[in-house]
This record gives C-alpha cells, structure tokens and sequence, in this order.
C-alpha cells in the first residue's frame, strides 16, 4: 500500500529516516516522503573564485562548440564532490557536521591541478562534462576513504562508485557525442589548494540549485 502524507507537509523524495537506535535506514520506495525542514546534502571541496572564473571561460567556449541542449553549472556553484548524501532529515545533521569536523581533522592538507576535460561516461556519448587532474592526488582519495568510513558507521550505504576527483561543468540530456568538442578545447593547467571540506546543501529550484554550506572545516595537516 502506497505511503500517504499530511497534505501540505511533505513532499516526495525522502531517501533515509531515523530508526530506533538514532541511525538512518533506507526508506522504501512506495514510502519515501520527507518533511520540509529535510535537506540535499554533499560534502565537497570548495574552490577558489580564480579557478572558477576560468573554469567558467572554459565552460563558455565549450558551450559555443556544443550548442544547445546542455545543462551548464554556474560558475559560483563549481566544486568537487567528496560524497553525495541524498536527501536527508535535519535531525542528522548535527552528526554529519561532527563527522565532517573529525574527518576534516584527520586529513592533511593537499594540492591537485586541473589538467584536463573529460565526459562520464565517455566522449562520445556523454552525459557529464567535467574537468579534473590526470590523476588524483593520495590527499583526495585519503579525504574521501576518511569521509566514507564515517558515513558508513552512522547507516548510510556505501557508495556504489569509486569517488572521482572532477568539477562537473554541465550535464546533458540525452547523452551527446563531445569528443570533438572537448579536443578542441584548451584547459589552462589550474591549480587548487585544498585545505578544508564543505557540508553543503543543495536546494532544487526552477532556475536551479542554490547551495548553502552548513559547516566547513580546515583540514588537519
């Protein structure tokens, strides 16, 4: 039988709930709902205004090769994702904050160069374009494993993919052949400095997402 709601409070999506013992737990699919006060929530690395500027000119150029029909991030909302959570009740977030603080805590500070364009699941037939390092540096993947063991021991399920250091720049819909696009296109070697992790909230909007950090912490080392 189909979960039904209290007109007016909620809204459909809820992906986690609080169980008995204080830890989330999937929720059925014929039952998910959340409350208003529920939040989209990632931890991710912030950049920069610089390199997002230039990503931007990047993206720009990009934009004038493919045409319409892609789904460009605005410039201010550029970043790397560490984990994405999904959507999930505000009565978690005081523990994803301390979790953010001890993981954030625990790893050294890092540097990665933004080296070149590429598209998930491949060029030919992307859906995501995205620039990223020709290879992730040890700080990254250490910053992710840290995050990820946390979020596993308060409930939530591992993620299903490896985590990919990448600032996605637009999605498309349907996937598109961009291999030329993307050899065409220079991307000036940028570098970031990373020293702290975000939680941030995403809010979906007509006009897009607006994203507000709910704690940001300085990393260790």
């Amino acid at each position: 039988m189909a979960f039904v709601c209290a007109v007016g409070s909620c809204i459909p999506a809820r992906q986690f709930r609080i169980d008995v013992t204080g830890r989330p737990v999937p929720v059925p699919k014929a039952e998910r709902c959340y409350n208003l006060f529920d939040m989209r929530l990632f931890y991710c690395v912030e950049l920069a205004e610089p390199v997002r500027a230039a990503l931007g000119e990047v993206a720009g150029a990009l934009k004038a090769r493919i045409g319409p029909g892609a789904k460009w991030v605005e410039v201010e909302n550029l970043h790397i994702t560490v984990r994405f959570l999904g959507e999930v009740g505000d009565s978690l977030l005081e523990k994803l904050q301390e979790l953010g603080a001890q993981a954030a805590g625990a790893s050294p500070r890092f540097s990665l160069r933004l080296a070149r364009l590429g598209a998930f699941p491949a060029p030919h037939r992307a859906r995501v374009i995205w620039a990223g390092p020709e290879e992730a540096p040890e700080g990254f993947t250490g910053l992710v494993k840290r995050v990820e063991a946390r979020v596993q021991a308060l409930g939530f399920p591992p993620e299903r993919k490896e985590a990919k250091a990448h600032v996605t720049l637009a999605r498309l819909k349907p996937p598109r052949d961009v291999a030329a696009a993307l050899a065409g296109t220079p991307l000036p070697e940028l570098a970031v400095e990373v020293g702290a992790l975000t939680l941030m909230r995403s809010q979906l909007t007509p006009q897009g997402p607006i994203y507000t950090p709910l704690g940001r912490w300085e990393l260790g080392g």
